[in-house]
């Protein structure tokens, strides 16, 4: 993992995506490096989709990666759709789909300028909600049946400029244990530090206006 900044905006990202095997053992795969992070949002009614992307060139090479500044309309919910992508392999590869295999061993944050399970700020430009589990993806196996974020509820307030942060966290078992846990949005809201390891943290200008 690497840090880049770019217009004042700090980007954490781009790792190798971990790949459990049928023994829970980790492995890290060179072909399915994430190189691009996609968001779209989806407003009520018949409004216009917007999608806002980061996205690394060369992956975890020289080049810095970029990502677009989101803009949001004041005073409107949003369904917001979260991808990954190895832009990097021929053809690409939507690493979306093994997020969603690998259901019970991970999960999405949103922070920033955010109010929701991760972060308490007040006043802040977006109110955030899960709105997938894991049930959503496969069979329910181990434990509660918790929220991935690959799918997402984000209203915004008044007009205003900040950050949007994503954290994407792998999270297998540990000795035979699992690791991922409903509290654990609220122990990142409070500052603790989370188990498991970071696929992906990147962050977004945003602006809602």
């Amino acid at each position: 993992m690497k840090a880049r900044i770019f217009a004042g905006v700090v980007t954490l990202a781009l790792v190798s995506a971990c790949v459990a095997d049928e023994h829970g053992d980790d492995h890290d795969h060179d072909n399915e490096i994430i190189s691009r992070v996609e968001l779209t949002f989806t407003p009520p009614g018949r409004g216009d989709v917007v999608v806002f992307a980061f996205t690394d060139p060369d992956g975890d090479g020289g080049m810095s990666g970029t990502a677009e500044r989101i803009e949001l309309a004041a005073g409107t919910t949003y369904a917001l759709d979260i991808r990954f992508v190895n832009e990097l392999a021929s053809p690409a590869e939507d690493l979306t789909v093994e997020i969603e295999e690998e259901a019970e061993d991970h999960m999405l944050f949103i922070l920033g300028d955010v109010m929701g399970p991760a972060s308490t700020l007040a006043g802040a430009l977006l109110q955030h909600a899960y709105a997938d589990l894991e049930s959503d993806y496969g069979d329910n196996a181990v434990g509660e049946d918790l929220p991935v974020g690959l799918a997402n509820t984000i209203t915004t307030g008044t007009a205003g400029e900040g950050q949007l942060r994503v954290v994407l966290r792998h999270l297998p078992e540990l000795n035979g244990e699992p690791q991922k846990s409903a509290d654990l949005p609220a122990q990142l809201a409070a500052g603790a530090d989370l188990p498991g390891s970071v696929d992906v943290d990147v962050t977004f200008e945003l602006v809602v206006q």
